[in-house]
């Protein structure tokens, strides 16, 4: 089985600059998501997607590969994920079976959780796993918007804020730490999301997006909450 790891680190962010290199002891959160990756003996290869060559040149240092630089195209706002693993996959000249997606913004994650997605995927022979976290609050059912007219209604058509806690379904939110699919699949249905797609429950889900975010990691790291180390 071979097996490559994605590491997609798009600069130009605006809600917090360079986020995907922020600094935790000293180690950005590329190198995090390199150093898991290397970890893993699953995987065989790490590379690093990004249209920054500071990016670039700080994932090739701590060991990982690159195709060098992504095409324009593929480095907006609006480029996805999904497309950016396509384009790499058709770029490389070698084939792999399964592909593992890192986002360094999501660093909450070790070698031992990738290994343990894998035991899974064989264990279910499905086609793809998730890293997921259960959502205590707010709970979908009890969420709401505003229509056009003004008034208040349920985001959910026919769910009642009403319904005790106990009664409510329970519901998973990606916490996108780790993708991990079939290659053939994801060309396939073009999605990390396939439909045979089995869950993994973490704990954490802290996606890196503001700098009030960075802030709550470094706080929990502090006081001993998270370890990104193995």
């Amino acid at each position: 089985m071979r097996v490559v790891a994605l590491i997609p680190a798009r600069c130009g962010s605006k809600g917090f600059v360079n986020k995907n290199i922020a600094k935790i002891n000293n180690k950005t959160l590329i190198e995090y998501a390199v150093d898991t990756a290397l970890n893993c003996k699953i995987i065989s290869d790490v590379y690093i997607s990004t249209d920054c060559k500071q990016y670039e040149d700080i994932a090739l240092r701590s060991g990982a590969k690159s195709l060098g630089l992504r095409r324009g195209d593929l480095s907006s706002d609006a480029a996805k994920s999904v497309d950016v693993a396509i384009d790499f996959l058709e770029t490389l000249d070698r084939e792999y079976d399964y592909i593992v997606l890192l986002q360094p913004t999501s660093p909450c994650r070790v070698a031992k959780d990738i290994a343990r997605m894998f035991d899974l995927i064989k264990l279910k022979k499905c086609d793809a796993s998730v890293s997921v976290v259960k959502v205590e609050e707010p709970h979908p059912y009890k969420l709401k918007k505003i229509t056009s007219n003004g008034f208040v209604e349920s985001f959910i058509d026919g769910a009642s804020s009403e319904i005790p806690r106990q009664k409510l379904p329970q519901v998973y939110a990606l916490n996108g730490a780790i993708y991990i699919t079939k290659v053939n699949t994801l060309f396939n249905e073009k999605t990390f999301l396939p439909i045979a797609t089995i869950p993994y429950m973490m704990s954490i889900n802290i996606n890196i997006d503001s700098e009030d975010d960075y802030l709550r990691l470094i706080y929990l790291i502090d006081n001993n909450k998270i370890n990104l180390n193995e």
